[in-house]
């Protein structure tokens, strides 16, 4: 997934494990954005929930997430 930096413009890719991470992360707990460090100022940039989902589509929650209906 590549992001613009929004203080110093330059772009910067984040790798699909960390995009996983970040969806994992914000299914548990609850998050609208991730935030990206940027590595060449270390401003914050946000990341939505579906800017995710666009860079990862094969992406799922947890088994144990969704069996949580009280089928167990």
């Amino acid at each position: 997934m590549q992001i613009r930096c929004q203080q110093c413009h330059k772009p910067y890719g984040v790798a699909k494990d960390a995009v996983f991470a970040a969806l994992d992360e914000m299914e548990a707990e609850s998050l609208h954005h991730y935030d990206f460090k940027c590595p060449h100022c270390r401003r914050v940039n946000r990341a939505s929930h579906a800017e995710l989902l666009r860079a990862a589509p094969d992406w799922h929650k947890e088994k144990d997430e969704e069996t949580e209906d009280g089928d167990h």
